[in-house]
């Protein structure tokens, strides 16, 4: 039997470590790798793709997010698979995550037998969703289609018109008070929800649909 080989990638070094104990009395991983961000997570896989089956993925991570470090290990390491294990829920972050090319989304507080289950899963190259997660994608599904500017809310309407102004992330927080962390991740739920690949796109759709002045 052949072993998964695991990075996990993720800010707090007590996730990490929960991880860690949670799969160390199982032969069937090894946990190869840790990063703190995305940066980290590529840095790696430059050199060492060939070594890593499948990452454990945070979403929210300084420098670069889980979103962005999955699109481009989808887009350049093929033989890796990535699946996301974050706390957050919500549509936005599964909808993005998986475009991108996540094969598995789980929250942290699954059990060991479930985030096991996910990694073999994932590792032979199969899709896994978690059932709150697969809830949140049929309730979506059964809700219909809606204008894509009515799921924006105020805040992000808000950051919205700071960035179609030209604003970058940290002066958009300067002004609402907020860390740039926050303004990117509401830039990327901006995205998802308009289904825009990038700022620019983001930008044009806003002026095309007068979301903003």
């Amino acid at each position: 039997m052949s072993t998964i080989k695991l990075l996990l990638a993720d800010d707090h070094l007590i996730i990490r470590d929960g991880i860690k104990l949670m799969l160390k009395k199982n032969p069937e991983f090894e946990i190869v790798a840790e990063a703190s961000n995305g940066k980290e997570v590529i840095n790696y896989l430059t050199n060492n793709s060939d070594s890593i089956d499948v990452v454990l993925m945070d979403i929210n991570m300084p420098e670069m997010n889980g979103i962005d470090a999955t699109e481009f290990i989808a887009e350049n390491f093929k033989n890796v698979n990535v699946l996301a294990l974050t706390m957050h829920a919500e549509e936005t972050y599964i909808t993005s995550m998986l475009k991108v090319g996540a094969l598995g989304y789980i929250l942290k507080e699954s059990g060991t037998d479930e985030l096991i289950s996910a990694i073999k899963v994932v590792a032979s190259g199969q899709k896994y969703y978690s059932n709150e997660v697969s809830v949140t994608m049929i309730n979506s599904l059964m809700n219909g289609e809606k204008p894509k500017s009515s799921a924006l809310s105020e805040r992000e309407t808000e950051v919205l018109g700071y960035i179609a102004g030209g604003s970058t992330n940290k002066e958009v927080g300067d002004i609402l008070c907020i860390s740039g962390r926050t303004v990117e991740t509401h830039r990327r739920n901006i995205l998802s929800k308009l289904e825009v690949r990038n700022t620019a796109e983001m930008i044009r759709y806003a002026i095309e649909n007068n979301l903003v002045a």
